[in-house]
């Protein structure tokens, strides 16, 4: 197969019928899809098994206990025997040539290692509620680096070479661990960010209540000093970790009331360009 794509599910039999199907669906078939079965206790497994018996293409791993995506990440890329790297989640739709075009552009551009895509923001019932703006630009995207995360985990296609030399996923990070890839990876892979929307993030009007945004913070806040510490950016770029350490030290109910605020923000926006 020339593309591995991991998903890691945990209790998502929601969400998880309409993410695989969107896979299945694809205009790029040669790829294998691995699911992660990461201890569901909700009927995921049920559901996943009727995939397999319906598309060759879909493999089952199953944990017998919950490890966390860090871990069932890698437990996946141990499998990889394909030259690209594909990730998805179970709440999220990719749309029909999100892979297509993804392979054709790597095959284009040798100099890039990962690729990304624009994508909108749906809700609980799937109908399109926004689009935030992607930073494009292999150039762009590494000056952002240190301050931001600009590539959706879910909508990456990755060289397996590139994978390879770092290890795969730090299993330290329980969080923010693709952003902690990234950072590692920036001192000798380029990345972009297709401009064409490929993939849809599914989120709610209070995006989920933040339930675990803190830790989530946390993590990045590492990720961002292990990164000054390796010396892989400017050391001004300190300032960046500023922000978080705030985020991290605030009230959580005023961080969750500001980061849904601004969301909503952006949903407004969208709206009112209509």
């Amino acid at each position: 197969m020339a593309v591995l794509i991991i998903l890691s599910v945990h209790n998502a039999k929601q969400y998880a019928n309409g993410a695989i199907a969107s896979i299945l669906a694809q205009t790029f078939s040669d790829f294998e899809l691995i699911i992660i079965d990461d201890g569901s206790t909700d009927g995921t497994a049920d559901l996943l098994k009727e995939f397999t018996i319906k598309d060759t293409r879909v493999r089952i791993i199953t944990n017998e206990t919950n490890i966390g995506l860090t871990r069932s990440l890698n437990l996946a890329l141990k499998q990889a025997r394909g030259e690209y790297i594909a990730r998805m989640d179970a709440d999220d739709i990719a749309l029909p040539n999100r892979l297509e075009r993804q392979i054709a552009f790597l095959k284009s551009h040798p100099d890039i290692s990962i690729v990304g895509t624009a994508y909108e923001w749906i809700d609980k019932d799937g109908n399109v509620i926004g689009k935030p703006k992607m930073i494009t630009g292999a150039d762009a995207i590494h000056r952002a680096l240190p301050r931001t995360n600009p590539l959706l985990h879910s909508s990456v296609m990755i060289r397996r070479s590139a994978l390879d030399q770092v290890g795969g996923y730090n299993e330290t990070m329980k969080r923010a661990q693709d952003y902690d890839l990234w950072l590692r990876l920036s001192r000798t892979c380029k990345f972009e960010n297709l401009s064409e929307v490929l993939m849809q993030k599914r989120v709610t009007r209070n995006i989920i209540s933040f339930k675990n945004e803190r830790e989530q913070i946390r993590f990045a806040l590492l990720a961002r000093l292990n990164a000054l510490k390796r010396g892989d950016f400017p050391l001004w770029c300190a300032i960046y970790l500023l922000k978080p350490f705030l985020a991290t030290i605030l009230p959580s109910p005023l961080v969750t009331w500001v980061r849904i605020h601004l969301f909503n923000q952006k949903i407004y926006a969208h709206e009112s360009m209509r």
